[in-house]
């Protein structure tokens, strides 16, 4: 009598997100096509980051649940700080400060000192708070 073999190994049923996960969870999960833990565990960490509704608390929160003991944190690029071009206050002054004196032509401390506080605050977006940081910083006020 012969047994009837299968030619492959059979793999281990999936197992379903149930009730592993909280149900908002849950639901983000499966509204984006990942209905087993093994599809969570082939989709981590990237992909699951870039899943839409998927923030770090989420994401974190399926960590702690799914991956014990193991920590993803994504490397955050912090976009460069918006500088004016040419202009010596870069840094030194906030970038919408900077921005908004470099559209009324002033770029140099020279050319901030040879300006009057009327003219200043005739510079379309430059009021009275970015006047009185310009102050502080430039004169002492």
């Amino acid at each position: 009598m012969m047994l009837n073999m299968p030619d492959e190994p059979s793999l281990p049923p999936e197992l379903p997100l149930g009730k592993l996960l909280p149900l908002r969870l849950k639901n983000l999960l499966e509204n984006n096509g990942i209905y087993t833990v093994e599809a969570v565990f082939r989709a981590y960490p990237v992909q699951l980051l870039k899943l839409p509704g998927m923030g770090i608390s989420r994401f974190k929160q399926l960590e702690r649940i799914l991956f014990p003991g193991e920590t993803f944190t994504p490397r955050r690029v912090h976009p460069p700080i918006p500088q004016a071009p040419g202009s010596s206050f870069n840094g030194v002054l906030s970038p919408g400060t900077v921005k908004t004196l470099a559209r009324g032509g002033i770029t140099t401390v020279e050319q901030l000192r040879a300006a009057s506080r009327k003219e200043l605050l005739a510079i379309k977006a430059l009021g009275p708070t970015k006047l009185r940081e310009i102050e502080r910083a430039f004169f002492g006020g």
